[in-house]
C-alpha cells in the first residue's frame, strides 16, 4: 500500500505507516495473469499500469499484521487545500446524527480550496437544518475541522448500483450542478 499525492503518483515503494490509520493506495503485481497494457489505450494504460505494479484505484490502512481494510477509491477522494479527505469517514459521522437516515459526501470545485465538501442527505426527521448538522460536526470528536462539510442538500433518494454501494460520481455530477444552480445550503 502507498501513498496518496493529490499531483502524481506514488513510487511503489513509498508504502504508508502499518498503523491502520493512514489511508494509502492499494497496489498489486500478478506476474501470471496480467499482460500489463490496454488494448488500443496507451493513456488508461499509463494510468494503471507503473513499474510492473496495478494501480487499481482502492485506498485502505494497512495494520503491522499485515492485512488491509478497504475504505474506499481513490477517484471519490475529496482535495481540499491539500488535504485528502475520504467520504465515507465524513458519511460514517453524519450517519450517527440521529436525524439523518442516510447521506453521500462529495467534492464540489472551488476556486480557493480546489474542492469543499459537500454533503446530500436524507432525512430521518424533517426538524433537521444544516445548521443542526453543521453544529453536530463541528462538535464531533472524530471529525477535523477541514473535513466537515461547507454545503448540504436535503434529497428524498440516492443513487445505488445494483449491489447496492453508493454512486459518488453521480452524486459529485449533480453536485457541480446543483452549486452552479445555488441549490446547494452554505453553511
Amino acid at each position: 500500500m502507498v501513498k496518496v499525492y493529490p499531483d502524481r503518483r506514488a513510487e511503489p515503494d513509498d508504502y504508508v505507516a502499518k498503523d491502520n490509520q493512514e489511508v494509502g493506495e492499494i497496489i498489486i503485481k500478478s506476474h501470471s495473469k496480467c499482460s500489463y497494457s490496454y488494448f488500443n489505450s496507451p493513456a488508461e494504460e499509463e494510468r494503471v499500469f507503473y513499474k510492473g505494479w496495478i494501480y487499481i484505484g482502492d485506498l485502505g490502512t494497512w495494520n503491522e499484521d499485515n492485512y488491509i481494510t478497504v475504505v474506499g477509491r481513490k477517484d471519490d477522494m475529496i482535495i481540499c487545500a491539500g488535504e485528502n479527505i475520504h467520504p465515507v469517514q465524513v458519511e460514517e459521522i453524519l450517519n450517527e446524527h440521529p436525524k439523518v437516515k442516510e447521506s453521500v459526501v462529495v467534492g464540489v470545485p472551488d476556486k480557493t480550496r480546489g474542492e469543499v465538501v459537500t454533503a446530500y442527505v436524507i432525512k430521518n426527521d424533517p426538524s433537521l437544518t444544516a445548521k443542526e448538522l453543521d453544529e453536530y460536526c463541528r462538535n464531533h470528536l472524530m471529525l477535523a475541522q477541514f473535513k466537515k462539510p461547507r454545503f448540504y442538500r436535503f434529497v428524498e433518494e440516492l443513487p445505488y448500483t445494483a449491489t447496492g454501494k453508493k454512486i459518488h460520481y453521480k452524486v459529485k455530477d449533480t453536485a457541480r450542478e446543483d452549486k452552479e444552480k445555488g441549490l446547494l445550503e452554505r453553511v
